[in-house]
């Protein structure tokens, strides 16, 4: 197995920009909001895959970030399965935004199961949907190999993804990607990975607002509790903001967590990214 020094010499390198859209065959046409870059690194994270365990998706949208997962492992000559969270609804708007070349559902809160089973057809037989809310879910699988989230988008059910799931990593192999970790409007994800710092080694910061982890150490019950986010007061949240801004000195700008600060100190007591958008929108 490779060191820890060798996986961050390996990210810091950054071979995923190296790839091509073309190298991603049918999934590079699933529609996504991930970023270029990121299109590219999750499928690159499939190729690289270092054992059997699963890896898991956690906010699908329309399959995207899956398509792009399963087409890097297809190529890793691995065993491997993806598993899959979300609703499965969309509104109108992300709808068009998003789907623009799909005919426009009539109402909102739209069934995507379609849409998305039609993306993952490729790779049927290597991906399970867990359809319905990500906080009434357990992870009974086994070692998690990657895990994806674009889902925490509150401090709650961040908590809840971490009890879940972070147990499952294996250390010294398993790649956490926390999709908004530099979302201003979503300041627990930092405060929540920087209390499990011996936990995990930042890798890379993937433009616009991801961030890859390493897992280093296990994420044990009394590390989960210390690093719970749903009850900090401001004061502590903010505290905790500056203690990742401290850690992550040299990988991310400082500006990033200025800007949590500041919704944090314009949205008292929110702990919930849409709220604090909603927010911001109004002044």
């Amino acid at each position: 197995m490779p060191s820890v020094a060798d996986i961050e010499a390996e990210f810091a390198a950054r071979p995923w920009r190296a790839l091509s859209p073309a190298d991603l065959g049918p999934a590079a046409e699933v529609p996504t909001m991930l970023t270029p870059e990121e299109r590219l690194l999750y499928h690159w994270l499939g190729r690289r895959v270092q054992g059997e365990g699963a890896t898991v998706d956690l906010g699908a949208y329309a399959g995207g970030s899956a398509a792009r997962l399963l087409s890097g492992l297809a190529l890793s000559g691995r065993q491997f399965h993806v598993h899959s969270y979300d609703r499965f609804r969309s509104s109108r708007a992300f709808w068009s935004r998003f789907m623009p070349d799909e005919p426009l559902p009539e109402t909102d809160d739209a069934d995507l199961l379609p849409v998305v089973r039609r993306h993952l057809a490729p790779w049927e037989g290597h991906v399970t949907l867990h359809i319905g809310d990500i906080a009434e879910k357990r992870w009974t699988g086994g070692p998690i190999e990657i895990l994806s989230v674009d889902a925490a988008k509150g401090a709650a059910i961040a908590d809840h993804i971490a009890a879940e799931f972070f147990p499952a990593l294996v250390p010294g192999r398993s790649i956490l990607v926390q999709q908004d970790y530099l979302m201003a409007v979503q300041p627990w994800l930092p405060a929540q990975m920087v209390a499990l710092r011996d936990c995990f080694v930042p890798l890379a910061h993937v433009p616009r607002v991801g961030l890859v982890f390493l897992s280093v150490g296990a994420v044990t019950s009394a590390a989960l509790a210390s690093a719970r986010v749903g009850q900090l007061t401001d004061g502590k949240l903010m505290q905790r903001v500056r203690d990742a801004a401290a850690w992550h000195d040299g990988m991310v700008p400082r500006g990033r967590f200025k800007a949590m600060l500041e919704q944090v100190k314009a949205n008292p007591g929110v702990r919930l990214g849409w709220q604090m958008k909603h927010a911001a929108r109004r002044k």
